[in-house]
């Protein structure tokens, strides 16, 4: 079987700033709830007096912390857009810790392969899952209503990757939120897109029908399992817990958008074909226009990979060009578009 790139491949910008004089650009809020544990979100110090509305990101799956430390280049690694910190005078920018695992910290890299790793822990094992980050992203916008001048008449949601499922059911679970971005984040949960690869697979000749079905019969057994076993954080498939991937393959992001009534736009990539198939995220245009509902606004970027990149070759190289400051800039103007005046 291909080997194939895992879902959980986050993106990682590097910020090239000393370490506290990165982290001293960030305001941090900390709480304990009875039921979540620990939760943090920071935003930044600038203008933060001032009134602004809301505009959280929600950035993908995965262990390390948010902002992690890359002590052998002394700079951070940010796993979201740093793009968005343009709009950092327009809203209040949040972001949002996973369980276990602070905003910050410092994480391993291997000195010969460069892979990172940040220490896996019982309180992530047992709490990381679709329920938990819906919730706890629900709080931080209570939270940050009371703590911050917020203008509530608009709050933006942006999720990318995982994130984007999140963002989705949060929307249907905070009324207040006003405005809902997804940025290769599929429609119809990640479950299908290992079969969707795989039927890819033989039709390109990568393996033979008989192999890819083959396949696709060992991934059904395993989401059976899975799904009988819903609870369990002890049995892994992938490196993470039944618990995590039965949460977030029961709720349908699809399901969940369609809900709404807010403002929707759903941004995909042409060439995402191993994270967030573009085949299963195209689905959500013909389901929307199947039910009549005008509130979805639907953008693929053909050349587009994940990370919001075009891969264009040039004399024999391959090229990537960063759309995310257009995408980000895109959005931004289609949420002023779709605000009540």
């Amino acid at each position: 079987m291909r080997p194939i790139i895992p879902i959980l491949i986050l993106l990682i910008s590097f910020i090239s700033l000393a370490q506290e004089e990165f982290k001293n650009q960030f305001e941090v809020f900390s709480f304990h709830h009875k039921k979540l544990g620990l939760v943090e979100f920071c935003t930044y110090k600038s203008s933060l007096e001032k009134k602004k509305p809301i505009l959280l990101f929600i950035h993908g799956s995965g262990n390390e912390p948010t902002f992690s430390y890359h002590e052998d280049v002394k700079k951070y690694a940010w796993k979201a857009f740093k793009e968005v910190e343009k709009y950092k005078d327009q809203f209040h920018v949040l972001f949002i810790n996973k369980p276990g695992i602070p905003l910050f910290d410092n994480i391993v890299k291997d000195s010969i392969t460069f892979n990172t790793s940040y220490p896996l822990n019982k309180t992530y094992e047992e709490n990381y899952n679709l329920t938990w980050r819906v919730k706890a992203a629900s709080l931080i916008i209570k939270k940050a209503k009371k703590h911050l001048n917020t203008d509530a008449s608009k709050i933006l949601v942006i999720g990318h990757s995982q994130g984007g499922q999140v963002a989705a059911k949060l929307a249907v679970l905070n009324k207040k939120i006003t405005h809902l971005a997804m940025l290769n984040s599929n429609s119809l949960g990640h479950f299908y897109d290992y079969i969707l690869q795989e039927r890819v697979q033989a039709f390109v000749g990568e393996h033979t029908f008989e192999q890819s079905q083959n396949n696709i019969d060992y991934y059904f057994n395993t989401f059976k399992d899975i799904f009988s076993n819903p609870l369990r954080t002890d049995k892994k498939w992938k490196n993470e817990t039944y618990y995590r991937w039965a949460d977030f393959a029961t709720d349908i992001p699809l399901e969940n958008m369609l809900k709404l009534k807010i403002p929707i736009y759903v941004i995909a990539s042409g060439k995402d074909l191993w994270n967030s198939n573009i085949m299963n995220t195209d689905y959500v245009q013909l389901a929307f226009l199947r039910k009549r509902k005008t509130n979805l606004s639907y953008k693929v970027y053909a050349n587009a990979n994940h990370f919001l990149e075009d891969e264009i070759i040039e004399d024999g190289n391959l090229k990537k060009i960063n759309l995310k400051p257009e995408v980000l800039e895109n959005i931004i103007q289609w949420t002023n578009e779709h605000s009540k005046q």
